[in-house]
């Protein structure tokens, strides 16, 4: 089935282990390898994504380059299992997997976790999305499930790890410019630039620098303009990433990742006054690793920390929300060794301290640490049947212990067809804010308070998959069943005077989320690719309610054809029989089905060069003129001008 379970398992670092893949050129890979590429993310060590256990996606450079988008967002688009959803602020979007909110995908750089802004910071934030810029990113891999037993709390729903390029043994580097109209006098102009310089440092290390710098205006809404129902935003980013190899076998490593964001949206308050919101947003990752082996046994060590800070102005005499600083410190460290000739054995320890600094928080700041050992077996059982089982033990400073197990098993029943099932344990504890006794935050009309008794969320997943491949296709299908309990959310408690509504955080006693995923790539003739992804989700709570933002049926389509120097392409979003319950009214609505079509024209200009052309929105769907019960709006058609090159 592989080529032995130690030879993958323990070739990379389980901590840094995209540098396997460094020296790989991005436009040489097809749409139908991406089933054989090499992923890290569902056991810590290096297998491919169709002998991966449970359901796993790739989204390489080459699919990066060709969308065109300015976020990871954008990136992973229309992959099996992802939908985007609004959350009501700015035209803000979140993704969720499978049903489940952004707030239980853990988000990871390199395997380094970024701190869930969306309920930690605020019910409504999306910052953990535009850490990287596109030009930094290899590939993202996609892992749909629980996922608690290598990562933690927060990977209730699953992972997306965000593999970023490596520095470069040749002196090289890319540079991609791109200029943004938007259709019509609403706004969202904007333009995007990032450069990325590579390349040997004496004769044992290696470094990479890149940068970037970019800005998307704010969009009007069309029935109550000048109010903004897309904020408007800018951002300029700086990245450092250093290998030093001093001896053979071992590696140190030190990454640094800032960016300063600016957010800014007209809007009104309860008392209807008009006024500009701009929110600033700082962001540090620094990072130290070190990676060694003795014979077949690896070893890594990490350590590295986070920071957001937030700050909010607000004019025309409007209070501004509250300041807010939210670190994670983390220390954590993996050894992968065999245990004779069929088993590899993953075990691994993490400490993370988690501080926020709050005004509204008593005494100004709370903070908890989370403390977690796992171990991990993967046991080659015969020439074709993989299994991996797995369990780990975290220990939460205010919500004691939680050990989530999980089992999966990856038949290789042909040359052509891969089954798979599996079950995992998932688990999310509350954030400081939603537990610390005294906190409430106000958000417009909403006085949101905490709730003191609140349970940690578990789930309980089964999952069951296909692969079938062939020379000209790739299908897969998988059906899964997730019970959550006690998933937290918010409920109204009471009304208050001058219009508030106060909303307290509550545990949902249970949730059930089932359904199937079809994803199909397929190339007729050559020149050719077509991908399909479909997703049926039934979401309900435990009184047989249905959950809102979840809808039934997601359909994602594109097809390109490939000539010579020139490539174009067409793509579709279809969402269908979706409810949202409005925040004012309080009733569950039925919302319009939608389709949103894009399209793209790209030329390569000699061997290093692209320029590209991608229209947004083709048809200039405008969500509010739907329903006024949407929670986000999608930029108005939008025509992308661009160029990258490549040079050495």
């Amino acid at each position: 089935m592989k080529q032995s379970v130690l030879t993958l398992a323990i070739a990379a670092s389980p901590l840094v282990c995209q540098s396997a893949i460094a020296d790989v050129t991005p436009l040489q890979v097809a749409s139908l390898d991406t089933l054989d590429e090499v992923v890290v993310t569902s056991t810590r060590s290096e297998t491919t994504a169709r002998e991966a256990p449970g359901a796993v996606t790739v989204i390489n450079r080459r699919q990066i380059e060709e969308k065109g988008g300015g976020d990871v967002l954008d990136a992973i688009r229309g992959t099996p299992g992802v939908s985007l959803i609004g959350v009501g602020s700015g035209g803000r979007k979140t993704l969720s997997l499978r049903g489940l909110e952004s707030k239980h995908t853990l988000i990871l750089i390199d395997g380094k976790r970024l701190p869930a802004s969306n309920d930690v910071l605020g019910p409504n934030t999306d910052y953990q999305y535009d850490w990287i810029p596109l030009e930094e990113i290899e590939r993202i891999e996609v892992v749909r499930g629980p996922m608690s037993v290598l990562y933690g709390s927060d990977a209730l729903g699953g992972v997306i790890n965000i593999i970023t390029r490596q520095p470069d043994k040749t002196s090289q580097g890319s540079v991609k410019l791109a200029g943004l109209v938007a259709d019509g006098d609403a706004g969202g102009n904007g333009h995007d630039a990032e450069v990325r310089l590579s390349g040997k440092l004496g004769r044992s290390a290696r470094v990479q620098l890149n940068a970037s710098h970019k800005r998307r205006g704010a969009v009007s809404s069309a029935e109550k303009a000048p109010q903004s129902v897309i904020e408007g935003r800018e951002q300029q980013q700086l990245g450092l990433n250093l290998d030093w190899a001093p001896l053979e076998g071992q590696q140190f490593s030190l990454d640094i990742e800032t960016a300063q964001e600016d957010r800014w949206l007209n809007t009104v308050n309860r008392r209807n006054t008009l006024y500009q919101s701009r929110y600033d947003i700082d962001r540090q990752q620094v990072a130290l690793g070190w990676e060694g082996g003795i014979g077949e046994t690896t070893a890594a060590l990490r350590v590295y920390r986070n920071e957001i800070d937030v700050a909010n102005q607000a004019s025309n005499g409007v209070r501004p929300t509250s300041p807010q600083n939210l670190q994670d410190s983390v220390v954590e460290g993996q050894v992968i060794f065999p245990v004779g000739e069929r088993q590899a054995v993953t075990a691994g320890a993490e400490y993370r301290a988690e501080k926020l600094e709050h005004p509204k928080l008593p005494g100004g700041e709370n903070e908890f640490v989370h403390q977690s050992i796992y171990l991990q077996d993967e046991i080659d059982a015969s020439n074709s049947a993989m299994i991996t089982l797995g369990a780990r033990l975290d220990d939460h400073e205010a919500f004691g212990q939680e050990t989530s197990p999980r089992a999966a098993i990856v038949w290789q029943a042909s040359k052509q067809l891969t089954l798979k099932a599996s079950y995992g344990h998932g688990f999310r504890a509350p954030t400081i804010k939603q537990v610390t006794p005294g906190y409430s935050f106000p958000g417009g009309i909403f006085l949101i308070t905490s709730n003191p008794d609140l349970k940690p969320e578990t789930s309980d997943a089964v999952e069951l998959g296909m692969i079938l491949s062939k020379k000209r296709y790739n299908l897969s299908l998988s059906v899964f069943n997730n019970e959550v309990k006690d998933l937290i959310d918010t409920r109204f408690d009471a009304p208050l005077p001058g219009g508030l509504q106060r909303w307290v955080f509550d545990n949902i006693d249970k949730a059930r989320f089932r359904g199937g995923e079809l994803g199909a790539q397929i190339e007729p003739v050559d020149g050719v690719d077509i991908d399909v992804s479909y997703q049926y989700l039934d979401a309900h709570d435990g009184d047989g309610e249905r959950l809102e933002r979840r809808p039934r049926h997601t359909l994602s389509a594109g097809v390109a054809w490939e000539k010579n120097a020139w490539r174009f392409d067409l793509s579709t979003e279809y969402l269908a029989d979706q409810v949202i319950v409005p925040p004012r009214s309080r009733k569950m609505t039925d919302v319009p089905d939608y389709a949103l079509w894009h399209a793209g024209a790209h030329r390569k200009i000699g061997a290093r060069t692209t320029l590209g052309l991608t229209v947004d929105n083709l048809t200039d769907v405008r969500l509010e003129e739907k329903s006024s019960a949407f929670r986000h709006e999608e930029y108005p058609r939008t025509f992308r001008l661009g160029i990258r090159s490549r040079f050495r």
